[in-house]
């Protein structure tokens, strides 16, 4: 039996084509690279990369917060700058500083301040941060987890599905060939209305039987292409 259908991105999926047949026939490969595929277009671990290096950075700035307390003092003033000697002071009127030579003067300076619980609680502020770095690595690999089991149930689905279609497709062929051949024996008068009209029931279940297990089959197969975050086609094809 072949299945051919069109995905909702346009795509004919036939089993005949050899991507479709490594699909379906080789789960110990197709697995990895479905896993792989849906953790790198995952909003989950988007999100949790992007939490992650934010933590990082606001550790670094951390670090570097106890520099703030730093500051450098620059100053400029005008005027005598008296030099007092130790004979000087014991001699009385012998220095005058409005007799000296005025003269310009430039200081510098570097200072620090920075309040007590701030210097010492640095470290443990510090080793807060670096706690939400390991937190969001932990929750990443938990989201990669649960996307590893919702992959492969999201896959298991399709199989599954694709088998069930595949015989209500082989069911849908006999009650086809059943109903020509009970159009023809009533035509010809060997069988009854009531027979006639129970091979067209058993026709129109088989009908509906398929389109139902079509129905699943695409909604199986367009789920798994959403969570991966591309088309099966793509993937399988791509080198």
């Amino acid at each position: 039996m072949v299945l051919i259908i069109m995905t909702g991105f346009g795509q004919t999926i036939s089993p005949e084509n050899n991507w479709q047949k490594r699909f379906f026939d080789s789960s110990e490969a197709v697995l990895p690279l479905l896993i792989s595929t849906a953790i790198t277009h995952s909003a989950e671990i988007e999100k949790a990369e992007a939490t992650k290096k934010y933590a990082q950075l606001d550790i670094q700035t951390s670090k570097y917060t106890i520099l703030n307390g730093l500051a450098f003092n620059t100053g400029y003033h005008y005027g005598t700058t008296t030099v007092v000697t130790s004979d000087q002071l014991n001699q009385p009127n012998q220095v005058n500083a409005f007799a000296l030579p005025a003269r310009a003067q430039y200081t510098v300076g570097l200072g620090f301040q920075l309040p007590f619980d701030r210097f010492f609680g640095r470290k443990n502020e510090v080793s807060k941060k670096e706690t939400v770095v390991k937190q969001v690595e932990a929750e990443r690999k938990i989201a990669e987890r649960e996307i590893r089991k919702e992959v492969i149930g999201l896959y298991q689905d399709v199989v599954f599905a694709r088998i069930v279609w595949t015989l209500r497709q082989d069911a849908l062929q006999s009650a086809d060939i059943n109903k020509k051949i009970a159009e023809k024996r009533f035509n010809e008068g060997q069988i009854k209305v009531d027979e006639q009209i129970a091979t067209m029931n058993f026709y129109s279940k088989a009908v509906e039987d398929n389109e139902e297990a079509k129905s699943r089959y695409l909604t199986a197969y367009l789920l798994l292409e959403e969570r991966i975050g591309t088309t099966i086609n793509n993937l399988m094809t791509a080198k």
